[in-house]
């Protein structure tokens, strides 16, 4: 099964994790439907995920209790990887409970600049350290900095060599996947990630044309 249509099917299962969203629901009910979606698009598939709310953001990985019931000023970090014979995704999304605050706004938009900072570094023969000192930019002058990889490859797994570090000199190849992925993770966690296949033209983005990153998207009422 080709990426895109792997992709396809998450923004989709992204679109009813928000369309479903209900208060007073635990973590394990609300993301039923987004299951749902993947099971139905996709037959038989894996899915390795973090699925973090609340206070739990901040520890970057792993999976919030199911019986969590959101809070309104909540961020819920959902980091989707999900595999059809052997083909992978990897992407994230941060979804707000309620308005997101002036802080919360602050963050996401800082994440936006470094994913964007970062994707514009994805180029033939580009070093992976290249791509993570691109994407801290915008946190670096904003006082601020990346505490875990700007990305990776991916294809036959979820995560693959090289990750974009900033000691890896390894260089990017033509017609490979790739991730970058960034966040902040200060009194809230908030972590954004988008697919790309490297062409000889740079960077061809796999999955904001699915699922734009405009905050007002991502606001669950």
């Amino acid at each position: 099964m080709p990426i895109q249509e792997i992709l396809s099917a998450v923004a989709e299962a992204f679109s009813a994790y928000r369309r479903e969203f209900a208060r007073g629901k635990c973590a394990s009910e609300l993301f039923a439907p987004f299951q749902s979606v993947l099971n139905a698009r996709l037959g038989k598939h894996k899915i390795v995920y973090d699925y973090l709310l609340g206070a739990d953001t901040v520890n970057i990985d792993g999976q919030t209790s199911g019986s969590y019931i959101p809070r309104e000023g909540d961020t819920v970090l959902m980091d989707i990887s999900v595999g059809v014979g052997g083909v992978w995704c990897d992407v994230c999304r941060t979804f707000f409970v309620g308005e997101p605050t002036e802080e919360q706004t602050e963050v996401f938009n800082l994440a936006l600049a470094s994913l964007r900072e970062g994707a514009r570094a994805l180029g033939a023969g580009a070093a992976a350290s290249e791509v993570y000192f691109a994407a801290n930019r915008p946190y670096r002058e904003a006082g601020r900095s990346l505490v875990h990889h700007a990305g990776h490859r991916i294809g036959t797994a979820p995560l693959l060599q090289p990750q974009f570090l900033e000691g890896s000199d390894t260089p990017l190849s033509v017609g490979e996947y790739y991730t970058v992925e960034t966040g902040l993770y200060s009194g809230f966690g908030l972590r954004l990630e988008n697919d790309y296949i490297l062409t000889e033209n740079g960077a061809e983005d796999l999955f904001e044309e699915l699922l734009p990153l405009k905050i007002e998207e991502y606001i669950l009422k």
